[in-house]
């Protein structure tokens, strides 16, 4: 049996254990206005679930189309005037970006623009370092003529990466 039915049974058996027999005159009247009282909150409960259900979906769908719309961005580069604008493009000007809050946004920045992101300014300088060592220096070649290699020799005694130069001297496909 399904939770629905339960219940509405279980509301059944508790209306049924509130009706009381008819003794004399005034008993069938009591009776019959807590049923009028009963049918009318079961019509308010279903009229209030509907009104619940309604609010509910309206609710989803405003929410649901309030996200798609902030998400749908299109970047357009570097602001131009005179170019025509449509709300969620996205420009650059200044070192700032900018996006269109409605279609026609006018001049960037404007009332119509809401800017997202804007360049710093510079910092502090800190305090001046010590002067480092002098780097490594290439002082002489090692040349591999067989193999179209040269491999530079540091200043600290140190081999750097070999230049590979075969692809320089094989023959191009447009001769």
């Amino acid at each position: 049996m399904s939770a629905d039915l339960e219940d509405r049974i279980a509301e059944l058996e508790h209306y049924t254990r509130r009706i009381i027999p008819a003794r004399d005159g005034t008993d069938g009247w009591v009776n019959y206005i807590q049923n009028c009282i009963q049918e009318r909150v079961l019509e308010e409960r279903e009229f209030l679930t509907e009104v619940v259900a309604m609010l509910q979906r309206e609710f989803l769908a405003q929410t649901q189309a309030m996200l798609d719309s902030p998400l749908a961005t299109n970047v357009r580069g570097t602001f131009q005037p005179g170019t025509s604008y449509t709300r969620g493009d996205m420009v650059a000007l200044d070192g700032g970006s900018f996006i269109a809050r409605r279609d026609n946004p006018g001049k960037c920045p404007g009332d119509g623009w809401q800017l997202m992101a804007k360049q710093g300014t510079r910092g502090i300088a800190g305090p001046k370092g010590e002067r480092g060592p002098p780097g490594n220096t290439i002082t002489s070649w090692i040349v591999d003529r067989s193999n179209f290699r040269v491999t530079p020799r540091m200043s600290d005694g140190t081999l750097g990466p070999p230049l590979e130069l075969r692809e320089l001297y094989a023959p191009s496909e447009t001769t």
